[in-house]
């Protein structure tokens, strides 16, 4: 009989994917990708466009599921070719073993998420680095200038993977082609730079500013190293990067990889010290993994008889995975987090229950973009006072939209409303309301001049402040029955400890469009010294207080 080869396994890889993006409901966060995709741009509030712009092509030909993810799983397909032609194996067997042993590998082999395409572009780069690393081409300067683009494009996480495959190769800098490679790229991605200039660059301050803060604890390290098992295979994880760690480098491109590999994971260990991870943030050390560890074993039997041996566990465990993902087989109470099995009934449930009204979700990017994508119905999302915002930020022409509608609102902090338990999964609340108003962001934005970083507890203090319009229409802010206050609000970490009005009457009936109008207002600090954050919100009675302004650090002393 004779043994499978590339083309097989590559053959076998796409069919299953292709299945399986067809029977699986969309994880939360495809569905907000999917979002994405229909509202394209040069840029989105947390990431760039790449994925969007992979799902729209896709969902443009097959109008579900499987066109959601057709093109991560061809871009799936792409990239373990890439990193075979790359390696060319002289065993596709144990090649494939190794690919298929990892777990991150399955999960990307279909799901819509940006790491597939930086994945991608990943492996791309290597492939055209290994031949610029040998020979000094002005043509491959400028291949891995456009790839370089493309990684950025894909996800900010590139930036640490290019950063290391230079430092392991520090006699590049002597080449005069190589300052075309980030002259490209940044060329190329002049156009997303200047669509985060014009809207106050909302990625970096959601990221960097206004994302909410976990209280450190020392078992982030432990998730971090925990994570990084379970995404590389429970059990071929530890035996693969004892492997890659061991194989000495041959020349300056394996030593590129090696120093890729380990930047990559000492990068996010050492942000675990400070902050929680994910485990999917290392996806672009696989490349690196991959390539060593074969490197390592292909000419090791006993070692390849131990990763045959502990393959067979792990594909058992990832069939299960995979069938789960499609038949709902677990009890109920077993279902810690599920993002994939009954959705469908549950925007049916709401969609059901609102009727022709527009639906509003409460501090949460996921909830809509399910329910537009399994009801076909609009819905929208406000961020209220203590949350850092999500993409229907971005987007006033839907706040627009509402204003003086009745609509039905439904979010689990409305504990004191109608609860409702849409498709059996998610106990909720809702209420009805007949002249909905919001003034977040990005309709109504203030910012405070001069904001005090340091104040002493228990005080009063008065900030100038500027109220603007940020949208091309006119903002009435007497139109319906709804009363309007500017609040104040004080946090510790994420929890509210102090609000107020911060006016006893706003200056304005109405905003021009873009207009902006300059004030005084209140600001009070907590009894109590620490570190803390305030920003102003306003406050629409009997509905919510919005979001609009950015966090200010206050240190209470």
């Amino acid at each position: 009989m004779k043994r499978l080869s590339w083309p097989h396994f590559l053959g076998i890889w796409l069919i299953v994917n292709l299945l399986q993006s067809a029977f699986t409901e969309l994880f939360h966060d495809e569905a907000h990708f999917w979002m994405f995709s229909q509202h394209l741009d040069w840029g989105f509030w947390d990431h760039p466009p790449a994925a969007p712009l992979l799902i729209f092509l896709g969902y443009a030909l097959i109008p579900n599921e499987l066109g959601v993810r057709l093109f991560m799983v061809l871009s799936s397909v792409l990239t373990i070719f890439l990193i075979y032609r790359l390696l060319r194996p002289a065993d596709d067997r144990l090649f494939f073993l190794l690919v298929f042993s990892i777990f991150l590998i399955h999960i990307g082999g279909f799901m819509a998420a940006p790491d597939i395409p930086l994945l991608l572009a990943t492996a791309a780069f290597f492939f055209a680095y290994r031949h610029y690393a040998g020979q000094d081409r002005w043509q491959t300067a400028l291949l891995l200038g456009l790839i370089v683009a493309a990684m950025a494009y894909s996800k900010y996480h590139g930036a640490v993977i290019l950063l290391f495959a230079l430092l392991g190769n520090l006699s590049l800098l002597r080449r005069p082609s190589f300052y075309l490679i980030p002259f490209v790229a940044l060329l190329l991605f002049l156009p997303h730079l200047h669509w985060q200039w014009v809207r106050d660059f909302p990625t970096f301050h959601y990221h960097l500013v206004d994302r909410g803060q976990d209280e450190y604890h020392w078992t982030f390290v432990l998730d971090y190293i925990g994570g990084q098992l379970l995404v590389l295979g429970p059990f071929v994880a530890i035996p693969l990067l004892i492997a890659a760690f061991r194989q000495k480098p041959a020349d300056a491109f394996e030593r590129s990889l090696k120093w890729s590999m380990i930047g990559v994971f000492g990068f996010f260990l050492f942000r675990s010290f400070s902050e929680r991870t994910e485990a999917n943030w290392t996806a672009t050390a696989i490349v690196p993994l991959i390539y060593l560890s074969y490197r390592f074993l292909e000419d090791r039997q006993i070692w390849q008889r131990w990763i045959y041996r502990l393959a067979i566990p792990s594909f058992a465990l990832f069939f299960l995975f995979r069938l789960y993902l499609i038949v709902d087989f677990l009890p109920t109470e077993n279902k810690a987090r599920n993002e994939f099995h009954g959705w469908d009934r549950w925007a049916a449930d709401i969609s059901a229950l609102a009727g022709e009204r527009p639906v509003v979700f409460y501090n949460s990017y996921r909830s809509p973009s399910k329910y537009q994508f399994y009801s076909g119905k609009f819905a929208h999302a406000l961020n209220t006072w203590g949350q850092s915002g999500n993409q229907y930020d971005l987007m006033p022409e839907q706040a627009e939209r509402l204003q003086g509608k009745e609509v039905v609102i439904v979010s689990q902090e409305l504990d004191d409303e109608t609860p409702i338990f849409p498709g059996g999964i998610q106990h909720t609340f809702y209420k009805i309301v007949d002249d909905y108003r919001s003034y977040s962001y990005p309709r109504v934005w203030v910012e405070i001049d001069d904001p005090p970083a340091a104040l002493p507890p228990d005080t009063t203090v008065l900030l100038h402040i500027r109220i603007s319009n940020r949208t091309d229409h006119e903002i009435d802010f007497t139109a319906g029955s709804r009363p309007v206050d500017l609040y104040f609000h004080v946090y510790d970490r994420n929890e509210p400890v102090l609000f107020d009005c911060a006016l006893e009457q706003l200056p304005f009936d109405r905003l021009r469009p873009r207009e902006t109008v300059e004030t005084i207002a209140l600001l009070a600090t907590p009894t109590s010294p620490g570190a803390y954050r305030y920003r102003f919100t306003f406050h629409v009675r009997g509905l919510h207080n919005g979001r609009n302004g950015h966090f200010h650090e206050l240190r209470v002393m």
